[in-house]
């Protein structure tokens, strides 16, 4: 009983490694399964953790923490069910909009196509639910538009074609394209 135990956690921790290893190399796999992220200025680090309440973070200009100094923009992963099409996303909505020029067309595009008063219930259900406590614009240049960029564009949301009109999806479709999403 005692050998089934030790090769059990034997087994365990292989697999730990293995998931490690994958993790550090997510930044690759993503440059490599999207080719619009070759050649970006991007710090990247794998922390692991357990119940990770962020499945990423990306940081730029001021955030940037010290290990990714000198570097334009830096995206960390927590959670090891993070996929390449999660970057993706987190470089586009936070990063590629503001300085890719056709990402900031699109970006303006889908934002004057977004309804004010829906937003607002999207914000009262962040305040209310979520913990949100910054003021609306705040809340919506950092989190509610982004979101709302990523979740269809980037395979983040099940059923997501249902929370756009089609006005917004051409948008988003021609995203997708633009940035290699199939």
């Amino acid at each position: 009983m005692a050998e089934m135990s030790e090769l059990q956690n034997i087994d365990t921790s292989i697999l730990d490694t293995i998931k490690a290893d994958q993790g550090g190399k997510l930044w690759e796999k993503a440059q490599q399964d999207y080719p619009y992220l070759s050649g970006k200025d991007v710090a990247y680090k794998y922390s692991p953790a357990t119940n990770p309440e962020y499945m990423l973070e990306f940081y730029q200009g001021s955030d940037l923490p010290d290990w990714a100094k000198g570097k334009q923009a830096a995206i960390e992963v927590f959670n090891p069910q993070t996929r390449p099409i999660d970057i993706l996303g987190d470089y586009v909505s936070h990063y590629g909009v503001e300085k890719d020029p056709q990402l900031q067309a699109y970006y303006q595009q889908f934002q004057n196509l977004l309804d004010p008063a829906a937003m607002q219930q999207r914000y009262q259900y962040h305040a209310q639910n979520l913990g949100e406590q910054r003021p609306y614009e705040e809340w919506s240049k950092m989190t509610g538009i982004p979101e709302l960029f990523r979740g269809y564009t980037f395979d983040q949301w099940e059923n997501a074609k249902e929370m756009y009109t089609p006005q917004q999806l051409q948008v988003l479709d021609q995203v997708r394209k633009y940035v290699g999403v199939k």
